[in-house]
């Protein structure tokens, strides 16, 4: 779903690539939108709202959305009540005020902009790009540009003064462009229980997950659901109500190992599985990077597109996603979740299952990992990438400005006084990475479907932050779950992706070396295969996505080089990419994921369609 609210008067020609777009009129303002389903108008007010957000302790749909539209309007953060995983934008037809709001983690981004005595708020760079017909901003352009995650932090977008949604914000706005009051919902690990794992707990969570599914399916007889076969797409699939039919979507060829997976799990949930294999589509042709480009603006995990291309809706219907942000098992508490830490302490913690030691949070040692952290980020920004992209007159603005950038993530993860040190790393992951990067698998699913990831929803993720961590990490409170819950335990006897051949349920003394013996014969494959330069040896120990025969589609560098036939970046930072994939092409580099070479063609194509929208 694709909109602009604004006060401005609206050229349609400007939008005549975007599929099924109308204007609508409120007064003086305007909506240009493509799915009238998101917008929920009462007497009181006119919000369109990205993702789900509802009143659950009511159980008519359109009083679910009323009710919760009016409180963000009225309140933030919310009651328990409320819930959901969202972006919105909600007019108040008496005040003539505007609130823009998003969820914790915001994985559905919204995007505002103020210029002359014009407001313009979308969930589209594209769009408000080419109505405010702002400048482009060059520190935006630059963290955008280079890795090692080629995303916008903090509030930055690639234009200038237009500024993204923070995790969990609320702001209020008049007519004149003046914001009137800032919120923000700081309610992550603010009530972390005691130690140990409780039955009625285990159930709490379950009743909480299962109700979330609920409500994103309701008023569906048909159900999606992206299927892995790793432990949080299970999760969602185990909660998936009876009565509902149910597609599973999986990428890849039927004959990988994870698709086996994931079909084993839809045969016990009586769901349709289907697996796509399409390696076009990791290097697609310009015309189709395009059209993505503008309905979702999430190109870069082209696996989706071996999916999305292939489908053919009759409908739309919701498709279910995992937790996208490694919560429950804690994957991102840094400290404990290396390889290093995990093999020096294998018996002591998945034998003994003994504590983790946390460190109390201090002024001290926050001052000092937000300053590692900075240094982390800012070791990308050397002089050769600034050479490469003809910025070195900026150099110093663009270290000023990711600073800043920097600061306003910091500043939020503060604000929720964090009682462990180790807790830094987690939250930071989930305000960029789960928010930046990982959100792109629900926005290009967003148009075929409605995308929706339970997981991440408002009280999803207030209930996992607030399970202490020594509880969640290394998949204790997961465990516990499967070995509890009667929806999730039919699914133990199957083993999970990462884990092959024993079930899930198996003792840790089993599971950790064969996952281990599994790793090592990879890393092994991989070295063979580079060292002899044969790509048709084996990539992996069990069947996979084998990037090597993906570098070797017959129009791959005729694609990257369309991607760049009109080049708003350099010559020479379209030939790093391109010289690149030639490389693990010819097995000079490894060649693996392909998300560094599709990002900056993501960027120059999205920089294209604000600037040239006559194709």
């Amino acid at each position: 779903m694709k909109f602009l609210f604004t006060n401005k008067e609206i050229d349609l020609s400007l939008a005549k690539d975007f599929e099924n777009i109308e204007l609508k009129e409120f007064g003086e303002n305007s909506l240009l939108i493509n799915d009238s389903s998101a917008i929920t108008e009462t007497k009181n007010l006119i919000s369109v709202t990205n993702g789900y957000l509802r009143d659950y302790s009511i159980d008519k749909l359109t009083l679910q959305k009323e009710s919760a539209a009016q409180h963000v309007y009225d309140r933030w953060p919310v009651a328990d009540n409320f819930t959901g995983s969202f972006s919105t934008v909600i007019f108040g037809k008496n005040t003539s005020e505007i609130v823009i709001a998003t969820d914790l983690c915001n994985i559905y981004p919204l995007y505002y902009l103020f210029k002359e005595n014009c407001f313009f708020i979308s969930n589209s760079i594209i769009l408000l790009g080419r109505y405010s017909n702002a400048e482009f901003d060059n520190t935006g352009i630059f963290q955008r540009a280079v890795g090692p995650n080629f995303f916008n932090t903090g509030s930055r977008t690639i234009l200038k003064n237009c500024k993204r949604l923070l995790p969990g914000e609320w702001i209020k706005l008049n007519l004149e462009s003046e914001i009137k009051e800032k919120r923000y919902d700081n309610s992550l690990y603010s009530n972390i229980r005691p130690l140990g794992i409780k039955k009625d707990h285990l159930q709490q969570y379950w009743n909480q997950y299962k109700k979330e599914v609920s409500l994103c399916t309701q008023d569906h007889c048909e159900v999606n659901i992206a299927l892995s076969g790793g432990i949080d797409s299970r999760v969602a699939l185990a909660a998936i109500p009876k009565n509902l039919k149910i597609k599973a979507h999986t990428f890849g060829k039927a004959s990988n190992y994870e698709s086996k997976i994931a079909s084993r799990l839809a045969k016990i949930k009586g769901a349709f599985q289907k697996s796509y294999f399409d390696p076009d589509q990791y290097f697609p042709d310009k015309k189709t990077f395009r059209k993505y480009s503008i309905q979702t603006e999430s190109i870069k995990l082209n696996s989706w597109l071996e999916i999305l291309e292939n489908v053919v809706p009759s409908i739309k219907t919701p498709i279910l996603l995992g937790e996208l942000c490694e919560g429950l098992p804690a994957r991102n508490i840094k400290r404990f979740s290396s390889s290093n830490f995990r093999n020096k302490n294998f018996f002591k913690f998945y034998i003994k299952k003994e504590e983790f030691e946390f460190t109390a949070s201090t002024k001290d040692n926050f001052e000092l990992w937000k300053k590692i952290k900075t240094d982390q980020i800012l070791s990308w920004h050397d002089d050769n990438w600034f050479k490469k992209l003809d910025l070195e007159q900026y150099k110093s603005t663009i270290i000023s400005d990711t600073i800043k950038d920097l600061t306003e993530i910091f500043d939020r993860i503060s604000s929720h006084n964090l009682p462990f040190a180790e807790l830094y790393d987690e939250l930071f992951s989930w305000f960029t990475f789960t928010r930046m990067e990982l959100s792109r698998q629900v926005n290009i699913c967003n148009e075929k479907f409605y995308a929706f990831s339970p997981g991440m929803s408002l009280q999803m993720l207030r209930m996992t932050s607030n399970i202490h961590p020594n509880d969640r990490l290394y998949y204790r409170f997961v465990n516990e779950l499967f070995d509890k819950i009667p929806d999730l335990k039919q699914f133990n006897k199957v083993p999970t992706s990462q884990i092959p051949i024993i079930p899930q349920n198996s003792p840790n003394f089993l599971k950790v070396p064969i996952w281990g013996i599994r790793s090592k014969i990879d890393d092994f494959l991989v070295r063979r295969l580079m060292k002899s330069k044969d790509k048709n040896k084996r990539y992996r120990l069990l069947n996979s996505i084998n990037w090597v025969q993906v570098y070797q589609q017959e129009d791959m560098l005729k694609n990257i080089e369309e991607y760049y036939s009109v080049n708003h970046l350099t010559q020479d930072y379209f030939e790093t990419f391109y010289n690149l994939a030639n490389k693990r092409k010819q097995l000079v580099s490894w060649p693996f994921a392909n998300m560094d070479i599709i990002s900056g063609a993501t960027l120059n194509i999205e920089i294209d369609l604000i600037r040239n929208h006559s194709e």
